[in-house]
């Protein structure tokens, strides 16, 4: 019934925005050779007897115009798009059908994008590669972060926006790791399309943007070897990357194992907790981090009769060990030795089952299942001499969930739609150290259409969903939550190469399973990290405008932005007092308000040089029960690309910024990286320098009590490493039916708090 109703209203708003077909109108689908729709291809409606042009537009995500015409007649209807030989046909009103274009003599890979300009349709932009991006990096990856709308975290390895928002990859439209468009190559791009407010079926995440990859191919058997390292000289750091696959007209098979691990002995941390009677102050004196993150993969894939099934099987396995040999120093009182160390780890079996169906008029059906198990533990154990003893806390964390979701994609006036439904169940059974067992089962049920469409130059996008979360704590309270979540992009093409976009929308927030559960984890003698059982789900309204220009040549790329988010309530950190000792808590915050400006920029004064600064900016406005926050965020940094035949050098610079949760201040400390690259045939090599050492500092001030946290990466302050890659590439396989949906399960049951790092 909720989906009945919810569908009816949908349909009743769009079509109140939809005009009524006065007009006589010319439209049809582009696409290429093989039938695969052509994204921003140039559509002009000319008089046939002058050929002077009418009106004028581009064809949207899935290929499809439409030109509004004042009278009957015949008119001249040219197409031209980057790659593709310029076509045109006599045409009347009405449908024209399919027009296939034919790619030209020139490859797409060997020119520059400049004749196509900026395309921007509703919440997405198009992205195509020019040859100059192409050889930037060794992959996909390394590619795309160099592009002036996207960058890599130095800390984490994610991939993010320009402004720091975490990004969702999706590869041929299935849901893909920062880690697998390492086994893309550049030349198997065809398009990006990158949505920065992420569409309807993606809003319940709360994630900031979306970015799908769509890859090309053709039509015989496909053998691939890949191989990736990265391994310093200087200390125990490295990155490995192993890939072999087999592709033919109906099968697709791939397995992939992924290594990265970390061995530094050169780690300090230094702490200061200041309570009303007394000051512990810890002077770093050693420390030591041993950690390596496995991730095993297996996947099959099966393509006939507009059918695609697969599944993918994925082993993930993290064991890490943190620790630090300090000196106390209390007020008015000797030395002592404190010892820190925290030892954490998880493992996680995945299948992810998938089929589609595509029928005859092009609409679809897909289907997506996935079982994630996990098990994890953390043992957490702080020791002096002062005569307070040894503080250790255990946790056991057994987890199961359960994923389904089904979509399906239409054409409607003219315009796509896509309706479709989620649903999420998970399950946490968490032990303590004194053997207490809590219980945590949270479900999500989540509906949701979402409709694309153009007028003209104005192009829009409109979603809606209705959410509902509901839990069982550890306390067994129940706790339900409904949410209306409407959401709308409108986009503007002011010109060739410059857009206008406005988008609005509701987003939700959930807390992870580890953070409902109310296990411990002692920092000093009197202060403690907890979770909170009561925590419940937020919302917030967030309003954006941007604009983008490109230049006709690729010199300049400029994005310009300001946006404003409001949260009734939000989940934020925050020190209280609990008896003579202090806890740090995520609770409950309200009127919490955000407002920020960015701007992007891309400037390519020669063919070999590339400059792309950022500057970020948050003003963050809310109340605590201990005080009043008024933060500013300024956030800087430059990228340097200089790519001059098989040689590449590629540096990024990020000064400090200072963010704040709750009654918490994070500082991230000035970072940089750089890489030499030679790269010959199937093999590149190269070098990589890394500048880290101070990666934050951690601090809290109210008026009842003080902490600073503060860690250092002595391996980090020159860190030297080797690069390999070699790429065996043997035949073209056939292109597969793209997966329209595909999910994952990561929330393991561990917190930040409890994991070593």
């Amino acid at each position: 019934m909720m989906a009945r109703i919810l569908t009816t209203l949908w349909f009743a708003f769009v079509a109140s925005l939809i005009s009524s077909n006065a007009q006589n109108r010319i439209y049809g689908t582009v696409t290429d050779p093989s039938g695969d729709p052509l994204v921003g291809v140039d559509c002009v409606l000319a008089s046939l007897s002058d050929t002077t042009a009418i009106v004028h537009t581009q064809t949207d995500s899935k290929g499809t115009f439409s030109l509004n015409v004042g009278e009957d007649g015949l008119f001249l209807l040219k197409f031209s798009c980057l790659g593709y030989q310029p076509q045109q046909l006599t045409c009347k009103s009405g449908d024209v059908g399919m027009v296939k274009l034919t790619e030209s003599i020139q490859n797409l890979s060997e020119v520059t994008v400049s004749g196509q300009g900026l395309r921007s349709f509703g919440n997405a932009d198009i992205i195509l590669l020019d040859r100059r991006a192409r050889q930037v990096g060794n992959n996909a990856l390394e590619a795309i972060s160099n592009l002036p709308q996207f960058r890599l975290s130095t800390n984490s390895g994610e991939l993010l926006t320009a402004d720091g928002k975490f990004v969702l990859v999706l590869i041929d439209g299935i849901r893909r790791s920062v880690r697998e468009l390492m086994l893309l190559k550049t030349d198997e791009i065809k398009t990006l399309h990158y949505y920065s407010n992420p569409p309807a079926r993606f809003a319940h995440e709360n994630i900031g943007a979306v970015l799908n990859v769509a890859t090309k191919r053709t039509n015989k058997r496909h053998y691939s070897l890949y191989l990736d390292t990265k391994n310093s000289i200087t200390t125990g750091y490295g990155t490995n990357l192993f890939s072999t696959s087999y592709s033919d007209s109906l099968n697709k098979v791939s397995a992939a194992y992924f290594l990265d691990y970390r061995h530094l002995n050169r780690n300090t941390m230094e702490n200061r907790y200041t309570y009303p009677d007394v000051t512990n102050d810890y002077k770093g004196l050693s420390g030591k981090y041993t950690g390596a993150y496995h991730i095993g993969q297996l996947f099959y894939q099966r393509f006939q009769n507009n059918n695609l099934f697969n599944i993918t099987l994925e082993y993930r396995k993290f064991p890490a060990t943190q620790q630090y040999s300090q000196q106390l120093l209390r007020t008015g009182r000797l030395g002592d030795a404190n010892h820190r160390r925290l030892q954490s780890d998880f493992s996680s079996l995945s299948a992810n089952i998938y089929f589609g169906h595509t029928f005859r008029k092009g609409n679809s059906l897909s289907v997506n299942v996935v079982n994630t198990y996990f098990k994890s533990n953390s043992n957490n154990n702080l020791t002096n001499t002062s005569g307070t003893g040894t503080f250790t806390n255990i946790v056991d964390n057994k987890s199961y969930s359960l994923i389904a979701e089904a979509l399906y994609t239409d054409k409607l006036w003219q315009g796509n739609i896509q309706i479709g439904a989620y649903y999420q169940y998970k399950r946490l059974q968490q032990t303590d150290g004194a053997s207490s067992l809590s219980t945590v089962n949270t479900q999500k049920e989540y509906l949701y259409a979402d409709y694309t469409n153009q007028w003209g130059a104005l192009s829009y996008n409109l979603g809606v969903g209705v959410e509902n979360n509901r839990y069982r704590t550890v306390t067994k309270a129940i706790a339900n939550y409904i949410l209306m979540r409407p959401s709308v992009s409108l986009n503007y093409q002011l010109y060739k190469h410059g857009s206008l976009r406005l988008t609005s929308s509701i987003a939700s927030a959930v807390p992870s399973v580890g953070q409902l559960t109310d296990s411990r984890t002692v920092v000093d003698e009197r202060f403690y990290l907890q979770g909170n059982s009561s925590l419940k789900p937020y919302h917030f309204y967030r309003t954006e405008l941007s604009f983008q220009y490109a230049s006709a040549n690729n010199i300049w790329f400029v994005k310009p932005s300001v946006s404003h988010a409001h949260y009734p309530s939000r989940n934020m950190t925050v020190v209280s007092a609990d008896g003579t000792d202090v806890v740090n808590r995520i609770v409950d915050i309200h009127h919490v308000n955000e407002y920020g400006a960015s701007l992007v920029l891309s400037c390519r004064p020669f063919s070999w040089l590339t400059l792309q600064p950022y500057y970020n900016y948050l003003f963050s406005k809310y109340d605590t029960p201990n005080q009043c926050i008024n933060h500013n965020l300024n956030n800087v940094g430059i990228s340097c690309q200089v790519v001059t035949g098989k040689w590449q050098f590629i540096t990024n610079h990020n000064l400090p910024m200072t963010t704040v949760d709750g009654d918490v201040f994070e500082k991230h400390g000035y970072n940089a990286n750089a890489s030499l690259t030679y790269r010959l045939g199937a093999v590149t090599m190269g070098a990589m320098f890394i500048y880290n050492p101070v990666p934050s500092m951690i601090y809290a001030d109210t008026p009842s009590f003080h902490f600073v946290e503060k860690t250092r990466w002595g391996n980090f302050k020159n860190l030297v490493a080797l690069t390999f890659v070699y790429s065996l590439t043997k035949g073209n396989s056939r292109r597969h039916l793209s997966q329209n949906i595909n999910n994952s399960d990561n929330d393991s049951g561990l917190t930040k708090y409890n994991t070593a790092k």
